[in-house]
């Protein structure tokens, strides 16, 4: 196995941001069936150490291959633009402002007295946009226009922090 093929390439999958879930599933599984540690425990040191990495870079591949954004990341990564170019990009102040207003509506949550529908609110608001930027992240990268497609990740990477705030508030009212 070649550590410094692409993820696609480990996959036997074309170079695209859609991806056949089930395709990914199924090759994970072959792939760690073959490769797994446990198939090399009485090899020698060296095999046993090239099964454990091997292993790993199959499980950060599958990781990647599912997720969407991550997907998206590591496709951009691939163009040049990695975590630090897509750290230092600048968001619309619309969007900023937008996102400024949803977390002081979720910092409020915990005060109402019937927080249920606000945080329903919030998190379907989040859903919307983050479906609307996927699209656009498809379109871009289908289109290679990577411009597009870093906007739309950074984008992303706000709102999936805002979700995740979200999803705690949400077990803590749920527990408390």
């Amino acid at each position: 196995m070649d550590l410094t093929q692409s993820y696609f390439a480990l996959f036997d999958l074309p170079v695209r941001f859609e991806v056949d879930d089930q395709n990914v599933a199924q090759r994970y599984r072959a792939l760690q069936k073959q490769l797994h540690p446990d198939r090399h425990a009485a090899g020698n040191p060296q095999e046993q150490r090239l099964a454990v990495q091997y292993s790993a870079f199959v499980n950060e591949a599958y990781e990647t291959l599912r997720n969407p954004l991550r997907r998206a990341i590591y496709m951009l990564a691939q163009q040049g633009y990695d975590r630090d170019v897509l750290s230092s990009r600048q968001v619309d102040g619309g969007f900023l402002i937008q996102q400024m207003d949803l977390r002081e509506k979720l910092e409020s949550v915990s005060g109402l007295v019937d927080p249920e529908p606000v945080l329903d609110h919030i998190l379907t608001e989040i859903g919307a946009d983050s479906a609307q930027l996927m699209s656009q992240l498809a379109s871009g990268l289908a289109a290679e226009d990577y411009e597009i497609s870093a906007t739309a990740v950074l984008k992303l990477q706000y709102l999936d922090k805002l979700r995740a705030e979200a999803e705690q508030m949400e077990s803590w009212l749920l527990e408390g």
